[in-house]
């Protein structure tokens, strides 16, 4: 048995279990998925409070709808349907008011930690270049469209398949194709000075 079908077995188990009403079963596969699920939100909202609070939402949702899963072996699938699905209700909602600066401490339960990735260098330029290109690439990023952000996601991120995707988002594989080319060409644009 390959690795995915072996995944998709195990899956397809705690399903059934969550189905049944194990909370256990749901625990596991609330700790296999949350961290994909909230690099796909992620992804898509361009905002780390916002990801954390939809990807919450994700797992209610799922919780609460898992009886209606027909094919247990498509749980990621599904997962990632529900993810999009809700992160798209949320941008219509709040359309991109503000863009969170990587400079600004980040809070939580009222602690504040560091945005930045420490670096053991003894390079201050360095660092000080690597936070622009960071900030640069973010900043170009919030700015595309949904659309675009989304397969951006999808594919840089999440390490989806272009045929995935499409099946994911219900289009034509070269539609998730053009807007993947579209994305990197405004990326390339915008970052053009990064080069």
């Amino acid at each position: 048995m390959s690795d995915g079908k072996a995944i998709e077995y195990v899956d397809a188990g705690l399903v059934r279990r969550s189905k049944d009403g194990d909370i256990d079963a749901f625990e596991e596969l609330f700790n296999r998925y949350q961290k994909r699920v909230y690099n796909i939100v992620y992804g898509v909202v361009c905002n780390e409070n916002d990801a954390a609070e939809l990807t919450q939402d994700v797992f209610v949702k799922v919780f609460r709808t898992i009886g209606g899963l027909n094919a247990e072996e498509a749980f990621l699938t599904w997962v990632r349907t529900v993810a999009l699905n809700i992160c798209r209700d949320h941008l219509r909602k709040h359309r991109r008011v503000r863009v969170e600066s990587l400079d600004e401490k980040l809070s939580i339960d009222g602690d504040e930690l560091d945005r930045d990735i420490p670096d053991s260098s003894n390079d201050p330029a360095g660092k000080i270049e690597a936070k622009h290109t960071r900030q640069a690439v973010c900043r170009a990023i919030d700015s595309l469209s949904d659309e675009h952000r989304t397969v951006v996601a999808l594919h840089h991120i999440e390490g989806m398949d272009v045929k995935d995707i499409a099946k994911l988002l219900g289009c034509p594989v070269g539609t998730v194709k053009s807007r993947l080319a579209r994305a990197r060409d405004e990326l390339r644009r915008k970052l053009a000075a990064y080069a």
